[in-house]
């Protein structure tokens, strides 16, 4: 008569198996938690840079439509600012200017970094001469982008 040999795994081979898998574990955790770090860096970098963009576009279509400055009105910046219980708010009210924000910036202010914390935005002129420009300042968490 034929005997059955399999008898499964022994438990020292259960236990090796385990260790093994518990030394990748340690070896691959650090490294995973640092890519996470930094993939959610570049997402509020990249949120950061399309508010940026975005604004810049509000800008040009408020001077294209009321044939001004934006900052002509309200000299030195403009900051514009997110929260959760309003859609944005702008300091000073700017009803125009707030009009084309709601048209164009769509983008995701929350921070992915820092949880709960929006972006913050302030727009400086240049200076006084026509067509100095503007400077834009994106706080997203805690990046800083500055076109």
């Amino acid at each position: 008569m034929k005997r059955d040999s399999n008898k499964g795994f022994s438990l020292i081979e259960l236990i090796i198996t385990i260790a093994i898998m518990a030394i990748l574990v340690a070896i691959i955790a650090p490294n995973l938690t640092k890519y996470l770090g930094k993939s959610k860096t570049k997402t509020d970098l990249k949120n950061a840079d399309e508010i940026a963009a975005q604004l810049h576009n509000c800008i040009t279509d408020y001077e294209a439509e009321y044939d001004r400055g934006l900052l002509d009105s309200y000299p030195g910046s403009i900051t514009v600012s997110w929260d959760p219980s309003l859609l944005y708010h702008t300091t000073p009210v700017n009803a125009d200017f707030d009009k084309i924000i709601n048209q164009i910036v769509t983008v995701e202010t929350e921070s992915k970094e820092v949880p709960d914390d929006y972006a913050k935005a302030t727009i400086t002129s240049k200076g006084d001469e026509l067509g100095a420009g503007y400077t834009i300042k994106v706080e997203v968490g805690n990046t800083v982008v500055t076109k």
